[in-house]
């Protein structure tokens, strides 16, 4: 996993940005585009559970660079989970494994791999405050 800070140097009130991306994930750009579509402007929690109760298989290299972008933000910046949302979320394709299948009478026919690369990018709010402010929609029974 690559870790990219932009706007490092900037004080909190601006915007910051945290990107991570897990190159060459061995699956589909399509199946993975499909997941990662659905974490676009949701807060850090809110991805997290998105991801958690999703049954594709495409969650699990997801969940693992969102998980690595709150982590670097948190270890490196000293910025609370609390505070992150997720800005964007790409899927680019990646180079394609090229193999051959034995077939009968001595042939071969050509196999591809296909290979993606995610990347997803967080931003600092403090209007986000996801962990200490009322959820007025939660009731406790």
């Amino acid at each position: 996993m690559k870790l990219i800070f932009q706007n490092r140097d900037l004080e909190f009130n601006s915007t910051i940005r945290i990107r991570a991306v897990a190159k060459h994930v061995r699956m589909s750009s399509n199946k993975a585009r499909r997941v990662a579509h659905l974490l676009r402007n949701s807060t850090y929690i809110q991805a997290l559970a998105i991801l958690t109760f999703m049954d594709y298989r495409a969650c699990e290299p997801i969940f693992k660079v969102l998980v690595s972008a709150a982590e670097n933000a948190c270890s490196f910046m000293g910025i609370h989970k609390c505070y992150l949302a997720v800005f964007a979320a790409e899927v680019n394709e990646g180079p394609t494994l090229k193999r051959f299948r034995p077939r009968a009478r001595g042939r071969g026919y050509p196999i591809q791999k296909s290979t993606c690369h995610i990347s997803i990018t967080l931003f600092y709010d403090t209007s986000l405050d996801f962990c200490n402010s009322t959820h007025d929609y939660i009731t406790v029974r």
